[in-house]
């Protein structure tokens, strides 16, 4: 009787070890992915190929459909953000406001999960800050909102990456008149890029980009020493960075350079 006991309880543990096996297949391969993923979008940053990027993001789309992960859910929605940010700088409207309701999908999503994930209601903010860019008339409704997003998700983790970030961008980009300063976004933008060189997350787009940022939000303080500082480490880190090497430095370069007497 013992004998069979011990049986039946080594049939329950393999068959539970097998049933398991599925979800761990899926954890380690979603963690690599997640570095592929990574990389890929990395070196799309770098060489401005937004077609790639967009493919990354239907990769991962075909990903998440296939596992349910929730963190390929949150690689795709912050994949989503960044494309986002180029179809709206490139005036590309009508796809960006199709990303933002995919993006709108996944941060409720997301956030029935838990509620509280700093990370997704700090790109919730930054998805309601792309939303007042398309229609400023919203700002008075709409941006309170994303601002209480950000000092919320600072309040829960005051040095989570993500909100400190977008910390920054709503003090770099907002008027003077609503509570934007460009020094106050400088000092939040440092704030993530430590915490990023702490996390080792510095081969990776948005740590390129909040050194970028941090760069533009020094010139618009006139702080040029600063932003003379940021564009060299900037290109010592990736010499071939596209945006900053052929467009932001050459104009950084030409405005503040003395103007040639004419003799």
């Amino acid at each position: 009787m013992e004998k069979q006991r011990n049986n039946y309880q080594q049939v329950i543990f393999r068959s539970f070890i097998l049933f398991l096996l599925p979800f761990i297949f899926v954890v380690k391969v979603g963690s690599a992915n997640s570095s592929v993923y990574d990389n890929r979008l990395y070196n799309c940053f770098v060489s401005n190929n937004m077609q790639e990027w967009q493919k990354v993001i239907v990769d991962l789309e075909m990903e998440f459909e296939a596992t349910k992960s929730i963190n390929t859910e949150f690689q795709l929605l912050h994949a989503q953000y960044g494309f986002i940010g180029f179809l709206l700088g490139s005036k590309r409207t009508s796809l960006g406001e199709e990303y933002i309701a995919k993006a709108d999908k996944h941060i409720a999503s997301l956030l029935k999960l838990n509620p509280k994930w700093v990370e997704v209601m700090a790109l919730e903010a930054a998805i309601i800050a792309y939303k007042i860019s398309i229609r400023p008339y919203k700002a008075p409704f709409l941006g309170p909102k994303s601002i209480s997003l950000i000092d919320d998700a600072l309040e829960l983790e005051p040095n989570n990456i993500y909100a400190l970030i977008e910390k920054g961008n709503s003090k770099h980009y907002a008027p003077s008149f609503v509570g934007g300063s460009p020094t106050e976004a400088i000092v939040n933008y440092q704030k993530a890029i430590t915490n990023i060189k702490v996390s080792n997350k510095t081969k990776t787009w948005w740590y390129l980009n909040t050194l970028t940022q941090m760069a533009l939000a020094a010139e618009k303080a006139k702080n040029y020493t600063l932003a003379s500082k940021m564009y060299k480490e900037i290109l010592s880190i990736e010499p071939n960075f596209k945006w900053v090497k052929d467009e932001l430095y050459p104009k950084f370069i030409k405005k503040t350079s003395p103007q040639k007497r004419v003799g």
